[in-house]
This record gives C-alpha cells, sequence and structure tokens, in this order.
C-alpha cells in the first residue's frame, strides 16, 4: 500500500527536488529516490515477503529509499536509531527477530526466520517507558497511512511545504510527520544528521523550511542563542517526543514571535492531540485537543485512543499516560499511569512532583524516580536548570507538601538525552546512582 502511494506520488513529482541532505546539499528528485530504492528492491529481492529486516541508517536519502524498497516487496521494515553501536544494533535486531540488518552499507545475516504473510509494513522501535527495555509495534500500512492523514489534515501540512527533518525518521514521530507526509503527498524533507542550533537557524532560512517539526531540548536551545536570529519563512514549529515547558514556549515565541505546537501521541496510536493555535503551549495549560480522525476518553483519569492509526486489532489502546479534560476541552497530561508509591505511609505519583518541578521558573525539565538505600526508599530527583539547589527546594515546597518532596537532587544544565529528545534514564541512573 505504501509503495502504491508513493507511486502516485511519483507520477506528479517525477523531476521535482523531494529530498535534500543538508550536511551535503545533496538534492534528490522523486525520480532519483526511486532509482535507489530500485538499487535497495534488487538487494532485497531474496528475502521471502513478510520477512523482518532491520536497518541502522541516518536521516537522508538512503533512508527513505530503502524504506521504500522494503515495502514495494512486503517485507517489514525495522528502522533502528542511527546512533547505536553496531554491536547494540545487532542484538537488537536478532531480539526483533530480523533476518537480516542492513549497517554500514551491507547486509548482515542473521538467524533464519520464515517470512510471514500477514507481516506488518514497519516495526516501530520505542525507547522503553522509564529506562526500560525497547518494545516493538507492529504497524500494517493501513495504520501508519491513517495517521499520515491525520497528522496531515489537523496541521494542514501542505505539498508545497517543507520539513526540516531532525528527529529520526524511523521514530513514530518521525514516521508520521515526515515519512509519511513525503509519501502521501511530496512534502519535501530537508535531511539532517549532525547539527548545532545556528545550523538550524541558517537552514532554515537557506532551505525555506515552512515546518519544524522538533523536541524541547532543540527548541530551548534555540531560544537561549545568542545574537538576533529570525526564523522566516517557518510557519510551523511542533514539539513533541517529552515534555514541553511553558517558559521554554514563552522564550521561544519572544524571541522569534512564532507559537510553538504542542503535539502528543505514541508509538501504539500515532499522534493523539494537537495544539492548533500554539496558546495552551505558552500557557502550559495542556496538549490540545484530539487530531482529526482520533477519539479520545478519559475515564478516571485513563485515556483511551480510538482511531484507524491504532495499531491494534480493535483500533483502541489505553496509553500509560494520567489525564484529564479542561474546560476548553483539551487534553491535560497528569504524568503516567502505575507509578504510584508508597513512602512513609503515603502514596506519591512521581509524575505529579515531575510536574511540578516543570513549573519553577528556571526550571526546563525534571524527571523523578523511586531510588533506595539501606533499604530505605525516598524520592530521586534529576532536574534540568542552572538555578541553585536552595532556589529549587524552596520554590517546589511552595508548591508541594512535605512528604512529596525528593530527598536527592541532581542538578545539571542538560539532562541526557536519547536521540528521540527523551531523558535518557539508563545514562541518568549511571551518573547519578553509580
Amino acid at each position: 500500500m505504501l509503495w502504491t502511494q508513493w507511486e502516485k506520488t511519483l507520477g506528479k513529482n517525477k523531476r521535482r527536488i523531494l529530498l535534500i541532505e543538508a550536511d551535503s546539499d545533496t538534492a534528490w528528485t522523486a525520480r532519483t529516490l526511486t532509482e535507489k530504492a530500485h538499487e535497495f528492491f534488487e538487494a532485497l529481492s531474496g528475502f521471502e515477503r513478510g520477512t523482518r529486516v532491520a536497518f541502522c541508517l541516518p536521516n537522508g536519502a538512503q533512508w527513505i529509499a530503502f524504506f521504500l524498497a522494503l515495502q514495494k516487496l512486503g517485507l517489514a521494515a525495522t528502522p533502528l536509531d542511527a546512533g547505536l553501536p553496531g554491536p547494540a544494533c545487532l542484538e537488537m535486531a536478532q531480539r526483533l527477530r530480523c533476518r537480516a540488518l542492513f549497517l554500514h552499507g551491507k547486509f548482515h545475516a542473521l538467524d533464519p526466520v520464515a517470512g510471514d504473510p500477514k507481516a506488518p509494513a514497519c516495526i516501530k522501535v520505542t525507547s522503553g517507558a522509564s529506562g526500560g527495555p525497547p518494545k516493538n509495534v507492529p504497524c500494517q500500512a493501513e495504520h501508519l497511512i491513517a495517521d499520515g492523514s491525520n497528522i496531515i489534515r489537523t496541521m494542514g501540512i501542505r505539498p508545497r511545504d517543507r520539513n526540516l527533518a531532525v528527529i529520526p525518521l524511523g521514530h513514530s514521530y518521525g514516521l508520521g510527520n515526515l515519512v509519511l507526509p513525503l509519501i502521501l503527498q511530496g512534502t519535501p524533507l530537508v535531511c539532517a544528521g549532525r547539527f548545532v542550533p545556528r545550523q538550524l537557524i541558517d537552514w532554515i532560512g537557506f532551505y525555506r523550511i515552512t515546518v519544524f517539526p522538533s523536541v524541547p531540548a532543540i527548541f530551548r536551545a534555540l531560544a537561549s542563542m545568542p545574537g538576533k536570529s529570525r526564523l522566516a519563512p517557518l510557519r510551523l514549529a511542533i514539539s513533541a517526543g517529552a515534555p514541553l515547558t511553558a517558559e521554554v514556549a514563552r522564550a521561544f515565541f519572544e524571541r522569534y514571535r512564532l507559537k510553538i505546537r504542542n503535539f502528543y501521541g505514541s508509538s501504539e496510536t500515532g499522534g493523539i492531540c494537537y495544539d492548533r493555535g500554539g496558546d495552551a503551549a505558552l500557557s502550559g495549560r495542556s496538549v490540545g485537543k484530539p487530531l482529526a480522525g482520533v477519539k479520545v476518553t478519559v475515564h478516571r483519569g485513563a485515556i483511551e485512543v480510538e482511531s484507524a492509526s491504532v495499531a491494534k486489532r480493535n483500533r483502541r489502546w489505553r496509553v500509560p499516560d494520567r489525564g484529564e479534560w479542561n474546560d476548553r476541552g483539551e487534553l491535560v497530561l497528569l504524568g503516567r499511569l502505575g507509578r504510584e508509591v508508597n513512602l512513609g505511609g503515603k502514596k506519591v505519583h512521581p509524575s505529579e512532583v515531575e510536574q511540578a518541578l516543570r513549573t519553577v521558573p528556571g526550571v526546563s525539565d525534571a524527571v523523578v524516580w523511586v531510588a533506595a538505600h539501606a533499604e530505605r526508599a525516598f524520592l530521586q530527583a534529576a532536574v534540568e536548570t542552572r538555578l541553585p539547589l536552595a532556589d529549587v527546594q524552596r520554590a517546589l515546597a511552595a508548591r508541594l507538601p512535605e512528604w512529596m518532596l525528593p530527598k536527592r537532587y541532581a542538578l545539571m544544565p542538560e539532562l541526557p538525552r536519547t536521540g528521540r529528545g527523551k531523558a535518557d534514564m539508563a545514562a541518568l541512573r549511571r551518573k547519578i546512582e553509580g
């Protein structure tokens, strides 16, 4: 189905530039992308239909061409993060029951696994909750197409827009906001593997970028850039992957006079809610309203999503977050489900403490978890800030009762992050707990 969609896009855009690799300023038309896909098609033609094939490629023409070749052959595309070291890629590909891994320009044969005619079009590999092991989410082509269509309709992404692709293409966010608009309607991509914030500003102007889906850490870096700069002709700045604080949204708006749009989704459901006007992000009040084509219900804090994009047979999924509706009909996230712990006879949601920390002026992000020492459990907080510890503690004490306050803090100017923009829990625990 995805290859058929691409053929329709190709028919309308053969000589049009649909991808630029900003690192080398290399341009690819729809036709040259298809030719590259046919090269991979020949190399992949020996695999049985339904076989899982993993690949580890940076954002760029090869990623798109390899993905398209897999779709044409009916193989299950399993994209892995390009930042993973080779041995970790091999281990993950084997764990996901892949027949082969394409890494560093060549194929690596893995344990023989029979193909499945009902195999998914794509295996989304999540980063794992709270530092846990990665999960895989099998998605059929219709799930991906529905997600891309919902995003295009709701966000108003046009064929003549240009997307700046710095988030991983293989993540659910990248698939829905970057890969699917390209395949479904020919919305061009400007891809970047390595970059610094100053480059992003230059690229937005030079390549005439109009849509930029990114993560809070990058928007924070752009907001704090020294000197004067503009982001014209950018019209949509979209933030997902991690919580966006009102402070970062306001700093970005004051600097560039452009409102960041909050976007909320999950690997299992695709896009869920979107802040259409950007005011919800500025005030920190919500993640917006459900996307077109998406139904969201909240019962006793549990959020259930129903949509053709949900990668389940019944098209329903309960996300692992708690939430509620505000008086504007917007979804307010209240933290994660199932993280309630008993400390000193009182129940605490670490996510509630995280939420409170993120409202402290000068704090751009926070992660809180339960740690233990000498068989005594306590809350450990890692806080992204340049404030003194006493200021953070004083501000949090004004927001929460004493029994909810963390016993230990680790303050740092930037939390370690994964390529998807989330706090890297494994790295945090190694750094703090030793």
